[in-house]
């Protein structure tokens, strides 16, 4: 059992209390030692279960407990269900599950729901993490509509990222841009289609999807991106960036690739640091320079635009305003 489900099924609420032999006096004590964390009003949890959860699963919990506390028949929407569909949201998750609430009977938020009014006749919604939820196309308009450019993007990247080992896909573009013809009229129209003019099938990580989006912003040409490179021996790889005309790669280096298991393949994080030098030896020696793009980077543009200027690449356009991705 992974540790969202069992954060689940571990929930504590004080109308159950009489059952699991609890009092107010003993979910007082237990929260001063530490031992419980107080997530809601009513709604208590263990604190070292909690302290396992990442940020997006501590709101797919929340989506739980919002349905629990306020009844069957939510929708949730916009970052709840970017949590509940695996979207990733830049900076602090919301601390309220996002639903949506039909005109005719309005709804009004709460310590615990941000409602958004809308019309939900026509309104696309599935079934995601097992919660009621609007589709990653819907969903993917919703977070454009409401979420900075940058944040919005990367969100939008992650719902059209084709695997390259599975050929798996949330959604696609053209099905996000039917379901925005749907829509039209829609305020906010131009917002929308700027993000989806953005994005791409083809950035793997969050880190990737920033970089590439202030790269544009430091007014550099769009690199080509998962461009495959071989040389005698067979396949080196697929680089983030690559600018052929410079002879110039960029590779995104989160660290992810030496903590998370689905990126190590079995290889010690050692094994990894030396594969990664030999396959830049090789991209090297088919006369391309080389340069690692670090958070750092992505936090201070400045920097990154030093780096990329420093290894021969030339801006060809004015820098614009960098917008702060909320790191």
């Amino acid at each position: 059992m992974d540790e969202i489900q069992l954060a689940r099924e571990s929930l504590i609420f004080t109308c159950d209390m009489g059952a699991l032999g609890l009092d107010d006096t003993r979910l007082g004590r237990a929260v001063r030692r530490g031992t419980l964390v107080r997530l809601k009003q009513g709604v208590y949890l263990d604190c070292a279960l909690w302290a396992t959860l990442r940020p997006p699963d501590r709101h797919r919990l929340l989506a739980t407990i919002a349905e629990r506390v306020a009844g069957p028949g939510l929708v949730f929407s916009h970052q709840t269900a970017a949590a509940l569909l695996g979207l990733p949201v830049l900076g602090r998750w919301p601390d309220r599950a996002h639903v949506l609430s039909d005109c005719a009977s309005g709804g009004r938020s709460t310590t615990i729901l941000a409602v958004h009014t809308v019309g939900l006749q026509g309104v696309s919604v599935g079934t995601a993490d097992g919660l009621t939820a609007t589709t990653t196309p819907r969903t993917v308009i919703d977070l454009a509509l409401t979420l900075p450019f940058l944040s919005a993007v990367v969100a939008t990247d992650a719902a059209v990222l084709v695997d390259r080992r599975t050929h798996q896909f949330l959604t696609t573009l053209d099905d996000v841009r039917d379901l925005l013809d749907q829509l039209s009229p829609l305020r906010g129209l131009r917002r929308v289609s700027a993000v989806l003019d953005a994005a791409t099938t083809l950035s793997e990580s969050v880190g990737e999807s920033l970089c590439r989006l202030i790269i544009a912003e430091l007014g550099f040409d769009l690199p080509e991106l998962q461009m495959e490179f071989r040389d005698a021996d067979g396949l080196i790889g697929f680089a983030d960036f690559t600018w052929v005309g410079f002879r110039l790669i960029a590779e995104f280096d989160g660290l992810v690739k030496y903590s998370e298991e689905r990126f190590r393949h079995g290889l010690s994080e050692s094994e990894i640091v030396v594969r990664e030098k030999l396959r830049e030896d090789r991209l090297r020696a088919l006369g391309y320079g080389v340069v690692r793009v670090l958070w750092e980077h992505l936090r201070d543009p400045a920097r990154l635009f030093q780096m990329l200027t420093k290894a021969g690449l030339v801006p060809v356009r004015a820098t614009r305003v960098i917008r702060r991705p909320g790191l």
